[in-house]
Protein backbone atom coordinates (compact mmCIF):
# COMPACT_ATOMS: atom_id res chain seq x y z
CA UNK A 1 0.00 0.00 0.00
CA UNK A 2 2.71 2.79 0.71
CA UNK A 3 4.96 1.84 -2.23
CA UNK A 4 1.98 2.05 -4.18
CA UNK A 5 0.72 5.36 -2.75
CA UNK A 6 3.90 6.94 -3.19
CA UNK A 7 4.14 5.75 -6.92
CA UNK A 8 0.87 6.88 -7.17
CA UNK A 9 1.90 10.29 -5.76
CA UNK A 10 5.37 9.92 -8.05
CA UNK A 11 2.63 9.86 -11.04
CA UNK A 12 0.64 12.75 -10.01
CA UNK A 13 3.84 15.26 -9.70
CA UNK A 14 4.92 14.33 -13.01
CA UNK A 15 1.77 14.87 -14.49
CA UNK A 16 1.66 17.85 -13.30
CA UNK A 17 4.94 19.18 -14.31
CA UNK A 18 4.52 17.79 -17.67
CA UNK A 19 1.28 20.05 -17.65
CA UNK A 20 3.42 23.14 -16.07
CA UNK A 21 5.88 22.33 -19.03
CA UNK A 22 3.31 22.20 -21.75
CA UNK A 23 1.37 25.52 -20.42
CA UNK A 24 5.00 27.05 -20.46
CA UNK A 25 5.60 26.16 -24.25
CA UNK A 26 4.15 28.19 -27.16
CA UNK A 27 1.21 26.20 -28.30
CA UNK A 28 2.86 26.84 -32.12
CA UNK A 29 5.72 26.59 -33.08
CA UNK A 30 8.17 29.48 -32.82
CA UNK A 31 8.20 31.77 -36.30
CA UNK A 32 11.13 31.26 -38.28
CA UNK A 33 13.73 33.74 -38.35
CA UNK A 34 17.06 34.65 -40.28
CA UNK A 35 19.97 37.20 -39.52
CA UNK A 36 19.81 39.61 -42.91
CA UNK A 37 22.43 42.52 -43.38
CA UNK A 38 21.25 45.00 -45.52
CA UNK A 39 23.17 47.47 -47.15
CA UNK A 40 22.97 50.99 -48.88
CA UNK A 41 25.42 52.39 -51.38
CA UNK A 42 26.16 55.16 -53.59
CA UNK A 43 28.65 53.61 -56.28
CA UNK A 44 29.78 57.16 -57.46
CA UNK A 45 28.29 56.91 -61.60
CA UNK A 46 28.81 53.23 -62.45
CA UNK A 47 30.92 52.71 -59.94
CA UNK A 48 34.07 53.20 -62.46
CA UNK A 49 35.74 56.69 -60.97
CA UNK A 50 38.47 54.54 -59.23
CA UNK A 51 37.82 51.18 -59.67
CA UNK A 52 34.46 49.10 -60.28
CA UNK A 53 36.15 45.87 -58.96
CA UNK A 54 36.34 47.39 -55.74
CA UNK A 55 32.37 48.09 -55.54
CA UNK A 56 32.18 43.93 -55.51
CA UNK A 57 34.94 44.12 -53.09
CA UNK A 58 33.28 46.58 -50.73
CA UNK A 59 29.76 44.63 -50.83
CA UNK A 60 31.48 41.67 -50.21
CA UNK A 61 33.78 42.71 -47.57
CA UNK A 62 30.43 44.20 -45.81
CA UNK A 63 29.19 40.69 -46.11
CA UNK A 64 25.92 42.44 -47.37
CA UNK A 65 22.50 39.35 -48.15
CA UNK A 66 20.79 42.55 -49.86
CA UNK A 67 22.23 45.97 -51.28
CA UNK A 68 20.58 48.83 -52.36
CA UNK A 69 22.19 51.18 -55.55
CA UNK A 70 22.20 54.10 -56.17
CA UNK A 71 24.10 55.72 -59.24
CA UNK A 72 24.43 52.11 -60.44
CA UNK A 73 24.54 53.74 -63.99
CA UNK A 74 23.11 50.73 -66.10
CA UNK A 75 25.81 48.32 -63.94
CA UNK A 76 23.07 46.76 -61.34
CA UNK A 77 22.99 43.49 -63.11
CA UNK A 78 26.59 43.27 -63.59
CA UNK A 79 27.81 43.81 -59.67
CA UNK A 80 25.22 41.12 -59.16
CA UNK A 81 26.84 38.81 -61.19
CA UNK A 82 30.23 39.74 -60.23
CA UNK A 83 29.08 38.85 -56.92
CA UNK A 84 28.15 35.42 -58.46
CA UNK A 85 24.04 36.78 -57.02
CA UNK A 86 21.51 35.46 -59.28
CA UNK A 87 19.06 38.22 -57.99
CA UNK A 88 19.09 41.78 -60.01
CA UNK A 89 16.12 44.50 -59.34
CA UNK A 90 17.39 46.99 -62.43
CA UNK A 91 13.74 48.79 -62.49
CA UNK A 92 14.36 49.43 -58.40
CA UNK A 93 18.32 48.96 -58.02
CA UNK A 94 18.60 46.26 -55.87
CA UNK A 95 20.63 43.20 -56.11
CA UNK A 96 20.43 39.97 -53.39
CA UNK A 97 21.56 36.82 -52.63
CA UNK A 98 18.32 35.41 -52.24
CA UNK A 99 14.96 35.28 -54.53
CA UNK A 100 13.57 38.60 -55.60
CA UNK A 101 9.75 38.45 -56.57
CA UNK A 102 8.05 41.48 -58.15
CA UNK A 103 4.75 42.10 -56.20
CA UNK A 104 1.61 42.93 -57.84
CA UNK A 105 0.97 46.38 -59.06
CA UNK A 106 4.74 47.24 -60.06
CA UNK A 107 4.58 49.21 -56.37
CA UNK A 108 7.71 51.00 -54.91
CA UNK A 109 9.44 48.07 -53.44
CA UNK A 110 10.13 44.19 -54.44
CA UNK A 111 9.75 41.11 -52.52
CA UNK A 112 12.93 39.03 -51.24
CA UNK A 113 12.76 35.63 -50.19
CA UNK A 114 15.09 35.07 -47.60
CA UNK A 115 13.76 31.45 -46.28
CA UNK A 116 11.49 29.18 -48.21
CA UNK A 117 7.69 30.59 -48.55
CA UNK A 118 9.06 33.88 -46.36
CA UNK A 119 9.40 37.69 -47.42
CA UNK A 120 10.31 40.97 -46.76
CA UNK A 121 9.87 44.29 -48.60
CA UNK A 122 13.02 46.22 -50.07
CA UNK A 123 12.49 49.38 -51.16
CA UNK A 124 15.33 52.14 -52.51
CA UNK A 125 16.07 55.27 -53.56
CA UNK A 126 18.01 58.30 -54.49
CA UNK A 127 16.26 62.11 -53.81
CA UNK A 128 17.50 65.04 -55.45
CA UNK A 129 20.71 65.94 -54.69
CA UNK A 130 20.71 69.86 -55.06
CA UNK A 131 20.15 72.40 -53.98
CA UNK A 132 21.20 70.52 -50.79
CA UNK A 133 20.44 71.72 -47.44
CA UNK A 134 23.78 71.65 -45.54
CA UNK A 135 25.69 74.06 -47.75
CA UNK A 136 22.35 76.60 -47.37
CA UNK A 137 23.22 76.18 -44.21
CA UNK A 138 26.80 76.81 -45.04
CA UNK A 139 26.12 79.92 -46.31
CA UNK A 140 24.41 81.60 -43.82
CA UNK A 141 20.54 80.64 -44.92
CA UNK A 142 18.44 80.87 -41.89
CA UNK A 143 16.26 77.55 -40.75
CA UNK A 144 13.05 78.97 -42.20
CA UNK A 145 15.01 79.39 -45.47
CA UNK A 146 16.84 75.52 -45.41
CA UNK A 147 13.22 74.07 -44.14
CA UNK A 148 11.40 75.38 -47.15
CA UNK A 149 13.99 74.16 -49.29
CA UNK A 150 13.98 71.01 -48.08
CA UNK A 151 10.40 71.00 -48.47
CA UNK A 152 10.47 72.18 -51.69
CA UNK A 153 12.96 69.50 -53.00
CA UNK A 154 13.22 66.20 -51.05
CA UNK A 155 9.64 66.06 -49.30
CA UNK A 156 8.24 65.54 -52.56
CA UNK A 157 9.97 62.65 -53.69
CA UNK A 158 9.49 60.85 -50.55
CA UNK A 159 5.77 60.56 -49.68
CA UNK A 160 5.16 57.81 -52.46
CA UNK A 161 7.20 55.70 -50.33
CA UNK A 162 5.61 56.79 -46.56
CA UNK A 163 2.36 55.97 -48.47
CA UNK A 164 3.73 52.59 -49.89
CA UNK A 165 5.82 50.89 -47.54
CA UNK A 166 3.81 51.75 -43.56
CA UNK A 167 0.89 49.69 -44.90
CA UNK A 168 3.09 46.98 -46.12
CA UNK A 169 5.28 46.81 -42.40
CA UNK A 170 1.41 46.70 -41.07
CA UNK A 171 0.38 43.93 -42.54
CA UNK A 172 3.69 41.44 -40.63
CA UNK A 173 6.18 42.02 -43.32
CA UNK A 174 9.39 43.26 -42.49
CA UNK A 175 10.20 46.42 -44.49
CA UNK A 176 13.73 47.89 -45.49
CA UNK A 177 14.18 51.51 -47.12
CA UNK A 178 17.51 51.97 -48.25
CA UNK A 179 18.81 55.12 -49.79
CA UNK A 180 20.73 57.84 -50.26
CA UNK A 181 18.63 60.93 -48.88
CA UNK A 182 20.48 63.83 -49.75
CA UNK A 183 19.36 65.04 -46.67
CA UNK A 184 21.21 64.68 -43.05
CA UNK A 185 18.77 63.34 -40.28
CA UNK A 186 16.96 65.18 -37.49
CA UNK A 187 18.20 62.94 -34.87
CA UNK A 188 21.78 64.19 -35.47
CA UNK A 189 21.16 67.78 -36.16
CA UNK A 190 20.49 68.39 -32.06
CA UNK A 191 21.55 71.42 -30.20
CA UNK A 192 24.05 69.11 -28.36
CA UNK A 193 25.59 68.35 -31.83
CA UNK A 194 25.82 72.04 -32.80
CA UNK A 195 27.96 72.72 -29.48
CA UNK A 196 30.50 69.68 -30.84
CA UNK A 197 30.76 70.02 -34.48
CA UNK A 198 30.98 73.65 -36.08
CA UNK A 199 29.49 72.89 -39.60
CA UNK A 200 26.07 72.09 -37.48
CA UNK A 201 25.47 75.65 -37.00
CA UNK A 202 22.16 75.45 -35.84
CA UNK A 203 19.42 72.58 -34.82
CA UNK A 204 17.40 71.40 -37.54
CA UNK A 205 14.79 68.92 -38.12
CA UNK A 206 15.12 67.84 -41.17
CA UNK A 207 11.69 67.09 -42.89
CA UNK A 208 12.02 64.39 -44.80
CA UNK A 209 13.85 61.97 -41.82
CA UNK A 210 11.43 63.15 -39.21
CA UNK A 211 8.39 62.22 -41.90
CA UNK A 212 10.16 58.68 -42.35
CA UNK A 213 10.44 58.79 -38.82
CA UNK A 214 6.85 59.70 -38.04
CA UNK A 215 5.40 57.20 -40.75
CA UNK A 216 7.00 54.64 -38.01
CA UNK A 217 10.11 53.64 -39.67
CA UNK A 218 13.03 53.56 -37.97
CA UNK A 219 16.48 54.58 -38.50
CA UNK A 220 18.88 51.89 -38.02
CA UNK A 221 22.13 53.44 -37.33
CA UNK A 222 20.74 55.56 -34.80
CA UNK A 223 18.93 52.86 -33.26
CA UNK A 224 22.74 51.10 -33.02
CA UNK A 225 24.27 54.30 -31.89
CA UNK A 226 21.62 56.54 -30.46
CA UNK A 227 24.52 59.22 -29.39
CA UNK A 228 25.28 61.33 -32.15
CA UNK A 229 27.86 63.32 -30.91
CA UNK A 230 29.73 59.82 -29.74
CA UNK A 231 29.64 58.48 -33.51
CA UNK A 232 28.64 60.68 -35.94
CA UNK A 233 28.43 58.11 -38.99
CA UNK A 234 29.34 60.54 -41.67
CA UNK A 235 29.06 59.16 -45.03
CA UNK A 236 29.21 62.26 -47.32
CA UNK A 237 32.05 62.31 -47.98
CA UNK A 238 34.81 60.41 -48.00
CA UNK A 239 36.71 62.19 -51.04
CA UNK A 240 35.97 62.39 -54.84
CA UNK A 241 38.20 60.85 -54.67
CA UNK A 242 39.65 59.76 -51.55
CA UNK A 243 41.40 61.87 -49.53
CA UNK A 244 40.59 64.74 -51.96
CA UNK A 245 37.83 67.13 -50.48
CA UNK A 246 37.40 70.77 -51.15
CA UNK A 247 37.97 73.18 -48.49
CA UNK A 248 34.64 74.01 -47.57
CA UNK A 249 33.21 70.95 -48.12
CA UNK A 250 30.57 69.65 -45.59
CA UNK A 251 29.78 66.46 -44.01
CA UNK A 252 26.95 64.64 -42.92
CA UNK A 253 25.09 61.20 -42.64
CA UNK A 254 22.54 61.31 -45.26
CA UNK A 255 23.09 57.22 -46.32
CA UNK A 256 21.01 55.34 -44.44
CA UNK A 257 19.15 51.66 -44.12
CA UNK A 258 15.79 52.24 -42.31
CA UNK A 259 13.26 49.70 -41.41
CA UNK A 260 9.94 48.61 -39.94
CA UNK A 261 7.89 45.59 -39.13
CA UNK A 262 9.22 42.35 -37.19
CA UNK A 263 13.18 43.14 -38.12
CA UNK A 264 15.21 44.34 -35.01
CA UNK A 265 18.48 46.06 -35.64
CA UNK A 266 21.42 44.24 -33.63
CA UNK A 267 24.52 46.18 -35.44
CA UNK A 268 25.13 48.98 -37.95
CA UNK A 269 28.50 49.87 -39.45
CA UNK A 270 29.72 52.54 -41.76
CA UNK A 271 32.04 50.57 -44.34
CA UNK A 272 34.54 52.87 -46.27
CA UNK A 273 37.92 53.80 -46.76
CA UNK A 274 41.13 52.95 -44.15
CA UNK A 275 40.96 55.36 -41.55
CA UNK A 276 38.28 57.29 -42.27
CA UNK A 277 35.81 58.50 -39.36
CA UNK A 278 33.57 55.72 -37.23
CA UNK A 279 34.70 53.32 -40.56
CA UNK A 280 34.01 49.90 -39.18
CA UNK A 281 35.05 48.18 -42.30
CA UNK A 282 37.66 49.15 -44.33
CA UNK A 283 38.10 48.53 -48.27
CA UNK A 284 41.28 50.34 -50.38
CA UNK A 285 41.12 51.70 -52.63
CA UNK A 286 37.76 53.03 -51.50
CA UNK A 287 36.07 53.19 -54.86
CA UNK A 288 32.87 55.83 -54.31
CA UNK A 289 32.50 59.73 -52.73
CA UNK A 290 30.35 58.36 -50.45
CA UNK A 291 30.48 55.78 -47.63
CA UNK A 292 28.37 52.82 -47.37
CA UNK A 293 26.15 51.68 -44.70
CA UNK A 294 25.26 47.78 -43.96
CA UNK A 295 22.87 46.90 -40.42
CA UNK A 296 22.68 44.11 -39.32
CA UNK A 297 18.48 42.79 -38.30
CA UNK A 298 17.02 39.72 -36.69
CA UNK A 299 13.91 39.39 -39.07
CA UNK A 300 11.07 37.30 -38.71
CA UNK A 301 10.10 37.35 -42.47
CA UNK A 302 6.28 36.95 -43.08
CA UNK A 303 4.75 33.96 -44.89
CA UNK A 304 4.59 34.82 -48.57
CA UNK A 305 1.33 34.93 -50.61
CA UNK A 306 1.38 33.09 -53.96
CA UNK A 307 4.01 34.88 -56.25
CA UNK A 308 5.59 34.30 -59.53
CA UNK A 309 8.55 35.89 -60.71
CA UNK A 310 11.44 36.26 -63.93
CA UNK A 311 14.76 36.92 -63.30
CA UNK A 312 14.86 39.65 -65.65
CA UNK A 313 12.75 42.74 -66.98
CA UNK A 314 13.87 42.36 -70.64
CA UNK A 315 14.64 39.50 -72.46
CA UNK A 316 16.81 39.39 -74.93
CA UNK A 317 15.33 37.09 -78.34
CA UNK A 318 17.24 34.06 -78.18
CA UNK A 319 18.20 34.42 -74.45
CA UNK A 320 16.74 31.38 -71.65
CA UNK A 321 15.03 33.21 -69.05
CA UNK A 322 13.74 31.51 -65.38
CA UNK A 323 10.51 31.87 -63.78
CA UNK A 324 10.21 31.41 -59.94
CA UNK A 325 7.22 30.76 -58.27
CA UNK A 326 5.98 30.14 -54.39
CA UNK A 327 2.71 28.25 -53.94
CA UNK A 328 2.71 28.56 -50.14
CA UNK A 329 0.35 25.03 -48.86
CA UNK A 330 -1.27 24.27 -52.21
CA UNK A 331 -0.64 20.42 -53.91
CA UNK A 332 -0.93 21.82 -57.02
CA UNK A 333 -0.84 24.84 -59.38
CA UNK A 334 0.20 25.82 -62.54
CA UNK A 335 2.47 28.39 -64.53
CA UNK A 336 1.86 29.82 -67.53
CA UNK A 337 3.75 32.70 -70.36
CA UNK A 338 0.67 34.60 -71.85
CA UNK A 339 1.02 37.97 -74.28
CA UNK A 340 0.63 40.69 -71.90
CA UNK A 341 -3.00 40.62 -70.22
CA UNK A 342 -3.81 37.36 -71.75
CA UNK A 343 -5.79 34.30 -70.21
CA UNK A 344 -3.79 31.30 -69.48
CA UNK A 345 -6.65 29.05 -70.88
CA UNK A 346 -6.72 30.51 -74.26
CA UNK A 347 -3.49 32.45 -74.69
CA UNK A 348 -0.34 30.12 -73.08
CA UNK A 349 2.30 30.07 -75.06
CA UNK A 350 3.99 27.79 -72.53
CA UNK A 351 2.71 26.47 -69.53
CA UNK A 352 3.31 24.09 -66.75
CA UNK A 353 2.09 21.50 -63.74
CA UNK A 354 3.99 22.97 -60.57
CA UNK A 355 2.92 19.67 -58.53
CA UNK A 356 3.85 20.80 -54.57
CA UNK A 357 6.94 22.26 -56.04
CA UNK A 358 8.79 20.18 -53.75
CA UNK A 359 10.46 18.93 -57.19
CA UNK A 360 11.67 22.48 -58.69
CA UNK A 361 10.63 26.09 -57.36
CA UNK A 362 11.54 27.23 -60.98
CA UNK A 363 11.46 26.48 -64.60
CA UNK A 364 13.90 27.59 -67.56
CA UNK A 365 12.49 28.70 -70.66
CA UNK A 366 14.08 29.77 -73.93
CA UNK A 367 12.48 32.94 -75.36
CA UNK A 368 13.79 31.49 -79.15
CA UNK A 369 10.33 30.78 -80.31
CA UNK A 370 8.72 33.24 -78.42
CA UNK A 371 7.90 36.79 -80.36
CA UNK A 372 8.94 40.15 -79.75
CA UNK A 373 6.65 42.09 -77.14
CA UNK A 374 5.07 42.46 -73.94
CA UNK A 375 4.28 39.06 -71.99
CA UNK A 376 2.79 38.03 -68.19
CA UNK A 377 4.04 35.19 -66.10
CA UNK A 378 0.94 33.47 -64.41
CA UNK A 379 0.36 31.87 -61.18
CA UNK A 380 -3.26 30.12 -61.31
CA UNK A 381 -4.50 26.94 -58.98
CA UNK A 382 -5.72 23.55 -60.25
CA UNK A 383 -8.61 25.60 -60.65
CA UNK A 384 -7.43 27.86 -62.88
CA UNK A 385 -7.87 30.70 -60.62
CA UNK A 386 -5.38 33.38 -61.15
CA UNK A 387 -3.23 33.77 -57.98
CA UNK A 388 -0.18 36.11 -59.49
CA UNK A 389 0.75 37.77 -62.22
CA UNK A 390 4.22 39.76 -63.24
CA UNK A 391 5.03 41.40 -66.51
CA UNK A 392 8.10 41.05 -68.44
CA UNK A 393 9.35 41.89 -71.84
CA UNK A 394 10.83 39.86 -75.19
CA UNK A 395 12.62 41.86 -77.46
CA UNK A 396 14.45 41.50 -80.89
CA UNK A 397 17.97 41.31 -80.42
CA UNK A 398 18.79 43.26 -82.56
CA UNK A 399 15.73 45.62 -81.65
CA UNK A 400 17.74 49.72 -81.03
CA UNK A 401 16.11 52.34 -78.75
CA UNK A 402 13.72 54.55 -80.21
CA UNK A 403 12.48 58.24 -79.59
CA UNK A 404 9.70 59.72 -81.09
CA UNK A 405 8.37 63.29 -80.85
CA UNK A 406 4.93 63.47 -81.36
CA UNK A 407 5.07 66.91 -83.88
CA UNK A 408 8.33 68.27 -85.82
CA UNK A 409 7.86 71.59 -84.96
CA UNK A 410 6.00 73.31 -81.81
CA UNK A 411 5.19 76.99 -80.50
CA UNK A 412 6.34 78.53 -77.32
CA UNK A 413 4.79 77.02 -74.69
CA UNK A 414 3.42 74.25 -76.30
CA UNK A 415 3.69 70.91 -74.37
CA UNK A 416 6.52 68.40 -76.26
CA UNK A 417 4.99 64.85 -76.43
CA UNK A 418 7.56 62.08 -76.71
CA UNK A 419 7.31 58.36 -76.86
CA UNK A 420 10.08 55.76 -76.57
CA UNK A 421 10.37 52.07 -77.28
CA UNK A 422 12.77 49.40 -76.92
CA UNK A 423 14.05 51.44 -73.92
CA UNK A 424 16.31 49.11 -71.47
CA UNK A 425 13.92 49.79 -68.43
CA UNK A 426 16.47 50.60 -65.83
CA UNK A 427 14.79 52.56 -63.05
CA UNK A 428 15.81 56.18 -64.10
CA UNK A 429 15.61 56.25 -67.71
CA UNK A 430 14.78 59.53 -68.94
CA UNK A 431 14.49 61.77 -71.80
CA UNK A 432 16.02 65.02 -72.09
CA UNK A 433 15.34 68.42 -74.31
CA UNK A 434 18.78 69.86 -75.94
CA UNK A 435 19.81 72.65 -78.57
CA UNK A 436 20.23 70.22 -81.22
CA UNK A 437 23.52 68.57 -81.84
CA UNK A 438 24.76 70.41 -78.77
CA UNK A 439 27.84 68.62 -77.39
CA UNK A 440 27.77 69.36 -73.73
CA UNK A 441 25.94 66.12 -72.18
CA UNK A 442 25.06 68.63 -69.04
CA UNK A 443 23.35 71.41 -70.89
CA UNK A 444 19.80 69.52 -71.04
CA UNK A 445 16.99 72.15 -70.50
CA UNK A 446 14.79 69.89 -68.71
CA UNK A 447 13.68 66.02 -68.66
CA UNK A 448 11.39 63.30 -67.09
CA UNK A 449 12.39 59.75 -66.04
CA UNK A 450 10.33 56.91 -68.51
CA UNK A 451 9.14 55.51 -65.42
CA UNK A 452 11.41 52.11 -66.05
CA UNK A 453 9.37 51.25 -69.06
CA UNK A 454 10.29 49.64 -72.18
CA UNK A 455 7.80 51.86 -74.37
CA UNK A 456 5.66 54.34 -73.38
CA UNK A 457 5.12 58.49 -73.85
CA UNK A 458 5.45 61.02 -72.07
CA UNK A 459 5.22 65.02 -72.34
CA UNK A 460 7.35 68.07 -71.23
CA UNK A 461 4.93 71.40 -70.61
CA UNK A 462 5.69 74.58 -68.85
CA UNK A 463 5.83 73.91 -66.01
CA UNK A 464 8.65 70.93 -66.26
CA UNK A 465 10.30 73.06 -68.89
CA UNK A 466 10.28 76.43 -66.98
CA UNK A 467 10.20 78.99 -69.29
CA UNK A 468 9.01 79.08 -72.96
CA UNK A 469 11.48 77.63 -75.44
CA UNK A 470 12.61 80.16 -77.52
CA UNK A 471 12.81 79.33 -81.36
CA UNK A 472 14.98 77.18 -82.60
CA UNK A 473 16.10 73.60 -83.42
CA UNK A 474 16.07 71.01 -80.78
CA UNK A 475 16.45 67.43 -79.92
CA UNK A 476 14.82 64.96 -78.17
CA UNK A 477 17.38 62.87 -76.47
CA UNK A 478 16.80 59.10 -74.62
CA UNK A 479 19.39 58.58 -72.01
CA UNK A 480 20.45 55.38 -69.99
CA UNK A 481 19.49 55.36 -66.05
CA UNK A 482 20.68 58.78 -64.81
CA UNK A 483 23.39 58.79 -67.11
CA UNK A 484 24.49 60.73 -70.12
CA UNK A 485 24.91 57.48 -72.15
CA UNK A 486 22.96 58.21 -75.11
CA UNK A 487 20.77 55.41 -76.40
CA UNK A 488 18.10 57.54 -79.33
CA UNK A 489 17.59 61.06 -80.70
CA UNK A 490 14.80 62.40 -82.53
CA UNK A 491 14.75 66.61 -83.84
CA UNK A 492 12.34 69.20 -83.54
CA UNK A 493 11.92 72.77 -84.06
CA UNK A 494 10.26 75.59 -81.86
CA UNK A 495 8.88 78.13 -84.66
CA UNK A 496 7.76 81.98 -83.48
Amino acid sequence: MGTGTRGLRRFALLALAMLAMAVARPLHAEEPAIDLRVMTFNIWYGGAQVDAGQVVEAIRAAKADIVGLQEPDGTSRAIADALGWPYADERRHIISRYPLFAPPGDPLYTWVEPLPGRIVAVANLHLPATPYGPEAVRDGEDLAAVLQLETDTRLPAIQPYLEALPKVAQGGVPVFLTGDFNSPSHLDWTDAVAKARPQVKYAVEWPVSKAIADAGLRDSYREAHPDPVARAGLTWTAGYPHPWVKANETFDRIDLVWSAGPATVTASEVVGEEGGPDVDIAVTPWPSDHRAVVSTFHVVPAVAPAMVGVDRYVVKQGDDFILRFGIGTLEDARISVVPKGGDPAKNAVATMATGDASDRPSIKLASSFMKAGAYDAVLSDADGKELARTGFWVQARDAAPLVVVKKSSYKPGQTVEVSWRNAPALKLDWVAIYHAGDPDIYNYIAYIYTGATVEGSGALDKDTIGADLEPGNYEIRLLRDDSYVLLAKAPFTVRP
